[in-house]
């Protein structure tokens, strides 16, 4: 068993931080994995301990692989790998194309755009084949991670498929007034005006700062600054809005996920946040309850008044879900009981005032405590990168 006990507080972050960003720039390993002329992957890795168990090829139990969401950085993770640096873990951070330093997709734009989902996929089976990822790796994924992490489970080529799998405020649907059923097809029909498939969405925009308090993010301060004065200091890093043909995109892969008849034969927790502004909770939650008959049920919780960047939210609204996520994966259960054994906490750094957004508990879900498709999208599998 694996006890994950600390994953960082606000109050030690402060005082901290500089550790962090050294650890960060010396102890993580940059990989930059050349898949032709025009596609780079970016993968960091927090590499184990020499000879640690469960982190090789014949046998990858103790390999984390994280699939970030839309517009991350590497450097968003330092803080979870730097706690997690003890654990005799194997973490690998994937970014797929367009995402974190890998190759953008418009060469003469940073805007957030794909122009098949499955792309996606194999970015993801590429950067596993080159870093050696075996049989029994754990797979996390956060927002538009989750939508990959699905899209890779039901449909990879890859020859190890992972032996658990969390996902976090899984962008699975998407916050809107209409039913997708109507706006896939229009968006569909309009993105084969290349103009339309390039243009921002009425949401996107060139990256520019939102003030903390008008952000939908994240209810922590020293987390949401420190996250954008790295965009400040590395602007060349900052990804815009999405394009209509991503979306478009995106929504394709989520309708597949229905229509696919796909069984989970590998556990899986889906943690959802609970005033969640970015993608839809109740998606994420209706997926779960529409595969509850499977072999092994997927399991959702939801994370009440969280806001959508769990990863970067207050430590009331991170914590525990981090640490259930990683139990879950590693340990098999989401029991934290073995807390109570441990040293008392440093108490958190007072929160400023927020306002979160009361939700109702979808029906069926379980609650953490406070504190139409195109089949030629379907084909084709990802070669195996060579190593240099």
């Amino acid at each position: 068993m694996i006890k994950f006990t600390n994953i960082g507080t606000e109050a030690s972050l402060p005082s901290l931080y500089p550790k962090i960003d050294e650890f960060y720039e010396k102890e993580l390993k940059f990989h930059r994995i050349h898949v032709s002329d025009n596609l780079i992957l970016s993968a960091v890795e927090l590499k184990a301990p020499q000879g640690a168990p469960g982190t090789t090829l014949q046998d990858s139990s103790h390999t984390l692989v994280i699939v970030p969401g839309r517009a991350e950085t590497e450097h968003k993770y330092a803080e979870l790998l730097y706690h997690l640096k003890d654990t005799g873990l194997r973490v690998l951070v994937c970014f797929v194309r367009g995402q974190g330093q890998s190759s953008m997709v418009l060469y003469d734009s940073n805007k957030c755009h794909v122009e098949r989902f499955l792309h996606y996929r194999h970015d993801l089976e590429n950067i596993l084949s080159y870093l050696d990822v075996g049989p029994n790796f754990k797979l996390m994924g956060f927002s538009l991670g989750g939508l990959i992490s699905m899209e890779f489970c039901f449909n990879t080529t890859y020859r190890y498929k992972p032996r658990a799998v969390a996902l976090i405020a899984p962008f699975l649907g998407i916050n809107m007034p209409f039913s997708p059923r109507v706006v896939y097809p229009i968006l569909k029909i309009l993105c084969n005006i290349r103009s339309f498939a390039l243009a921002y969405t009425p949401h996107g925009k060139e990256y520019k700062r939102v003030p903390f308090e008008e952000n939908c993010h994240s209810h922590s301060q020293i987390r949401y600054n420190l996250y954008h004065d790295y965009y400040a200091s590395h602007p060349q890093l900052a990804l815009a809005g999405p394009t209509y043909k991503f979306v478009k995109c995106c929504m394709q892969a989520q309708g597949r996920l229905h229509k696919r008849k796909s069984r989970f034969t590998f556990p899986m927790l889906c943690l959802g946040a609970g005033a969640d502004n970015v993608v839809s909770t109740q998606a994420a939650q209706e997926f779960c309850h529409e595969h509850s008959h499977d072999p092994i049920p997927p399991i959702f919780e939801l994370v009440p008044h969280a806001y959508h960047d769990i990863l970067n939210e207050s430590d009331n609204y991170r914590n525990e879900p981090l640490l259930k996520a990683l139990n879950f994966l590693f340990n098999g259960t989401t029991d934290l009981s073995y807390l109570a054994e441990q040293e008392e906490p440093e108490a958190p750094a007072p929160q400023p005032e927020s306002k979160p957004a009361p939700s109702e508990v979808p029906e069926g879900a379980t609650v953490i405590a406070e504190q139409d498709v195109d089949d030629s999208e379907l084909i084709g599998d990802a070669p195996r990168v060579p190593h240099n």
